[in-house]
């Protein structure tokens, strides 16, 4: 009983869908995954600009983008099944010469537009 308790507990309940940044020194990156599938992408490294969207999957312990659309990819295949290892609320992405850390942020609410007016 106390074993399956800690199982529950060590599994991470959040699924993977979500906003994704990276706080590396030099390194802008955005993922935004949708509930719903879909993925937004951005990287600014060095002289390397690229963007992409397109589809996404996991099984679990890997999150893969697969683009419709990338622009800007420097000497570098196009994501077909491009695998993000996932380490908790942290995704890693191997591009180019290095590792980059997405971590997962919480995006504040939207305003509630009925008590904007001071009413």
């Amino acid at each position: 009983m106390i074993f399956a308790a800690l199982m529950l507990a060590m599994a991470d309940p959040s699924p993977p869908g979500g906003f994704y940044r990276s706080n590396q020194m030099e390194i802008g990156a955005a993922l935004q995954l949708d509930d719903d599938g879909h993925f937004q992408y951005q990287l600014d490294y060095g002289a390397v600009s690229e963007v992409a969207e397109g589809k996404w999957s996991s099984d679990g312990q890997s999150i893969y983008l697969t683009a419709t659309r990338m622009q800007g990819s420097y000497n570098t295949r196009d994501f077909n099944r491009e695998p993000l290892k996932i380490e908790g609320d942290r995704l890693l992405l191997s591009r180019y010469d290095t590792v980059i850390r997405l971590e997962r942020e919480e995006l504040p609410a939207p305003a509630d537009k009925k008590n904007l007016g001071g009413n």
